[in-house]
């Protein structure tokens, strides 16, 4: 952000839209650790598989979250509803696929 002078919401489109381009140009796919930070590296699934599995870990806590916050209130109220029903067999099969490409070995 210091170094571009843009917003956080700028940096994070612009890098979104750098993957998209390194994707369709057959480039290696652009990934973040503590360590160091953003890059690009060719031959380093190691690296690639770590970012992979940190992002189906936070989408898995945000689906958890939904479901517990939102979801699983709706379904008390309603358990004969069959959207809900419905809805909450997609969401747990969603979870249980995120948290297995999470801990996926």
């Amino acid at each position: 952000m210091a170094a571009t002078e843009r917003t956080r919401a700028q940096v994070h489109t612009g890098l979104a839209h750098l993957r998209q381009v390194a994707a369709a140009k057959g480039l290696p796919p652009v990934t973040w650790d503590k360590i160091w930070g953003y890059r690009m590296l060719d031959d380093a699934p190691e690296v690639w598989i770590g970012y992979e599995r940190a992002f189906f870990e936070a989408v898995h806590h945000r689906v958890e979250n939904f479901i517990a916050g939102i979801l699983l209130p709706h379904q008390k109220k309603k358990p004969d509803d069959p959207y809900i029903r419905t809805v909450m067999a997609q969401m747990g099969a969603i979870e249980s696929t995120l948290h297995l490409l999470a801990n996926l070995e």
